[in-house]
């Protein structure tokens, strides 16, 4: 499921990844990082249902959200409902967290940016919630790549939709002029 799911949003990917080519060179890249990230965690928080499998409460993440959350109150990061359709399903919805949990990998680089930020930013040492919250459980990704499996084949197209929602959700955001920074 997950060669599918990659295969099938590898453009969409990469277009975002071009959207911070060089991480997160300053406060505008953070703040647009992180406004990019709120509406995803958010659709993805009201869109989980208490009655799908116990196994998926690890990816209901209300932590994460939360962090993030702070982290844009203290940069002054403002928030924009998505907008999008709730996951219609939990494939859907599994799909919408292949973005975020993939963005922990991709998290653990851009830290030392934020690092290296928070020297001419001190406002920026309160901001590292979500990146910190993200960054320490490193097997996290593998955990979620197995339930990703666990998935019935004909559930693909369902999370390949879902995946594609996530990531234009954080495009819309993070591309200039998507956020507020």
């Amino acid at each position: 499921m997950l060669a599918e799911v990659r295969s099938a949003t590898r453009g969409t990917h990469d277009a975002l990844d071009a959207l911070l080519p060089h991480g997160l060179r300053n406060l505008r890249d953070y703040r647009r990082y992180l406004g990019a990230l709120l509406p995803l965690a958010e659709w993805l928080a009201l869109g989980h249902r208490g009655d799908w499998s116990g196994r998926d409460a690890a990816w209901h993440d209300g932590v994460r959200l939360d962090c993030l959350r702070a982290d844009c109150a203290t940069l002054g990061v403002a928030s924009a409902a998505t907008g999008a359709p709730a996951p219609a399903s939990r494939a859907h919805w599994l799909g919408g967290c292949y973005v975020i949990e993939g963005s922990a990998l991709g998290a653990r680089l851009l830290a030392r940016d934020v690092g290296a930020l928070a020297t001419a930013h001190p406002e920026v040492s309160g901001a590292r919630r979500f990146l910190d919250h993200v960054t320490a459980d490193p097997p996290r990704w593998g955990r979620f790549v197995r339930l990703l499996a666990t998935l019935p084949d004909a559930h693909a197209a369902a999370a390949t939709s879902g995946a594609r929602d996530g990531f234009a959700i954080v495009h819309s955001r993070l591309a200039p002029g998507g956020t507020t920074a």
